[in-house]
């Protein structure tokens, strides 16, 4: 409950407000992560090669999306400086590493339509 906020009139006040909290009062179970923790993450490919920077991550409704900025050591997007919206699903994150800060993720099969470059 949130100080001051005891009844439906008074929590209408706060519609459309974003409330922020603290990360840390956050519970999260041990295969789940807050955004905030993931952003600066390096993404890399299940063939090691680098994909790019997670910048964030974007809610489309279906699933999470990982927003991934490309550098100029990307291999993928031919070279190209862009982005790259990929699923947030067990099919294309492959694994989250904490220590190495690394992302590791499958571009199945007509993802590179993920793939955004920056005009």
């Amino acid at each position: 409950m949130l100080e001051g906020i005891d009844d439906c009139n008074a929590a209408e006040t706060l519609k459309k407000a974003n409330i922020w909290i603290e990360a840390d009062a956050v519970e999260v179970d041990e295969d789940e992560y807050l955004w905030e923790e993931l952003a600066g993450f390096q993404v890399v490919t299940t063939d090691g090669a680098l994909l790019g920077t997670v910048e964030g991550l974007l809610e489309f409704g279906a699933q999470d999306n990982l927003c991934v900025v490309t550098s100029n050591d990307t291999v993928y997007g031919n070279g190209q400086q862009g982005q790259w919206v990929l699923p947030f699903i067990e099919d294309v994150v492959v694994l989250i590493d904490e220590e190495s800060k690394t992302i590791e993720v499958e571009l199945l099969e007509g993802m590179d339509a993920c793939f955004t470059p920056k005009s």
